[in-house]
């Protein structure tokens, strides 16, 4: 399984570098941005549904299924030439492209979270979405830790 999506984002990140190629280091890093942005509503979304008394279940799966749609786009959203040598704002780390096996394998573990939460999700399980989301906040954290630069205030 693993092997597959790893395939994948060889497939994505060719199709990520097209894309570079037409719309710019600039239009990447937009895309990028918007994508996580997207990401990180949902997460909220998501977060604050599992906390509640009386979750609903049909907001968790419409979060769940964005964070699963995005997932495995990840690696493709990192070409080469999209990071802080662009010359845009961007929180990406050169470690990046320096340690892409490693990049690579954290964001498949970010797939196999995700999809195993909007499964649940999907079967109506709330015990099963509130076990997983952790699981889904570690493989986000284990990204965020090496790969993103802290927020500037």
């Amino acid at each position: 399984m693993r092997h597959l999506i790893l395939c994948a984002f060889g497939i994505v990140g060719v199709i990520a570098m097209a894309n570079a190629q037409s719309g710019g280091p600039a239009g990447v890093i937009r895309d990028r941005q918007a994508n996580y942005k997207q990401i990180a509503a949902a997460v909220r979304t998501i977060s604050q549904q599992v906390r509640a008394d009386q979750p609903s279940i049909e907001q968790i799966r419409q979060a769940t299924a964005i964070v699963a749609d995005r997932a495995p786009r990840v690696s493709g959203w990192f070409p080469r030439g999209t990071g802080p040598e662009a010359g845009v704002p961007t929180r990406a780390l050169p470690v990046i492209w320096q340690n892409p096996d490693d990049f690579h394998s954290k964001a498949v573990d970010f797939v196999v979270a995700a999809r195993a939460l909007n499964d649940a999700a999907q079967r109506g399980d709330i015990a099963a979405v509130r076990a997983g989301f952790p699981r889904l906040g570690a493989a986000c954290g284990a990204c965020h830790d090496t790969y993103r630069a802290p927020e500037q205030h």
